[in-house]
This record gives structure tokens, C-alpha cells and sequence, in this order.
């Protein structure tokens, strides 16, 4: 096995993380389809891929991860913090 042949494996591994489409994040979080969208456009929502980046309106897709430690982080105790 060459070395680049290595590393297309490695990089193969890597990319087996599940990808979510908008609906299927409001869904996971129990939030609406339009919030995901507002939080998105405001910056301040879950990470996110544009699947075309040269289109405006291209195909969002969320890292099943990066959902996951977005639950993580906005987990409280208390109403207070």
C-alpha cells in the first residue's frame, strides 16, 4: 500500500460521520424546523455544512457531532444559569 493510498483511507474513516438534514435536527433537538433555520441565519445555532457552497440556497446538512455537543453545551441545572 503507498503512502497516499493511506491516507484516502484515513480520510475515508473520518468522513463516516452521519449527516442531518434540517428536518431530521428539529426532530433530534424537539425544536421546529423554522427555529433550526433562525438559529442558523443568526449565527448562533449548531455548526453546519452547505453541501454547495457556491449556490445561496444549496442543500444544509448538520454533523450528527456537532448536534450531539450542541445538546451537551446547552445543558443546565437551573433556570437560573
Amino acid at each position: 500500500m503507498t503512502e497516499q493510498h493511506n491516507e484516502r483511507e484515513l480520510v475515508a474513516m473520518k468522513m463516516t460521520t452521519r449527516l442531518l438534514n434540517e428536518h431530521e435536527v428539529a426532530a433530534v433537538i424537539g425544536m421546529s424546523v423554522s427555529w433550526v433555520r433562525r438559529m442558523r441565519w443568526a449565527g448562533g445555532g449548531i455548526p453546519f455544512v452547505r453541501m454547495n457552497p457556491t449556490a445561496p440556497r444549496g442543500a444544509v446538512r448538520y454533523r450528527s457531532e456537532d448536534v450531539d455537543k450542541f445538546v451537551s453545551d446547552n445543558q443546565r441545572r437551573s433556570t437560573s444559569e
